[in-house]
Parts: C-alpha cells; sequence; structure tokens
C-alpha cells in the first residue's frame, strides 16, 4: 500500500517534459529519452528485486537512484516519491521495509510506464 501523500500526486506530469523538449530544444531527443525509459522499467524493477533478495545495499541504492532520477526527469511523480521513500528507509538500514514496498513500486512502475506510453507513443 503506498501512502496516501504519495497516491495523491498525478502519475504523470507532462509539464516536466514538456520543459525537457524546451530546453533540449529537441522533441526527438526528448521523445527518445522517454522511449528508452519505458523499455528500461522491467530492467530496473529485476535488478532492483535481485538486490533485495541479495541483500546488496549498495547496488539497491544505485538502482533506487536511478528510478528516482529518471522518474523526475520524466515527471512521474508517484514513482519518484515512492523511490525517494525507498531510498529513506535504505539510508535508516531498513531492508525490510524496502522489501516490503516492492510491490507497490512494481505497480506503481507499470502504471507509470502505460501513461507515458499512451502521453509518448513509439
Amino acid at each position: 500500500m503506498i501512502d496516501y501523500a504519495i497516491e495523491s500526486l498525478p502519475l504523470y506530469s507532462p509539464g516536466t517534459l514538456k520543459d525537457l523538449e524546451r530546453e533540449l530544444e529537441n522533441p526527438e531527443a526528448c521523445n527518445a529519452f522517454v522511449q528508452i525509459s519505458i523499455g528500461m522499467w522491467d530492467q530496473r524493477f529485476y535488478r532492483l528485486s535481485r538486490a533485495a533478495e541479495d541483500r546488496d545495499e549498495r547496488l539497491l541504492m544505485d538502482v533506487i537512484l536511478s528510478i528516482e532520477s529518471s522518474s523526475r526527469m520524466l515527471g512521474l511523480l508517484q514513482l519518484a516519491a515512492l523511490a525517494g521513500v525507498l531510498k529513506t528507509r535504505l539510508k535508516h538500514q531498513d531492508l525490510d521495509g524496502v522489501v516490503g514496498l516492492l510491490p507497490s513500486l512494481e505497480q506503481c512502475g507499470t502504471r507509470s510506464m502505460r501513461e507515458l506510453q499512451a502521453a509518448y507513443p513509439a
């Protein structure tokens, strides 16, 4: 279960990617970034799950930071916030808390990627 404050955030904020498009002055580059990110979701979540299973805190933090930063750049507000919660739990050495949130992160990530794909079809 995701915290109510996180659930109240939109899955996707289109303004974030519009800002990135303007900043890059290249909509095609932005679209490529979106498509690559969507394609990497399953791999990122798999790496996160394996790191949690192996209780590899260093790798866990690496993957969590990757998910958090890319989600922020993509405007995936719920996913970025949830990754932030995982990061905080890991910093406090609460591996069981991290593992307990993995199903919520997976669901949120899947829904977020669908939303992003609808906004930026390949």
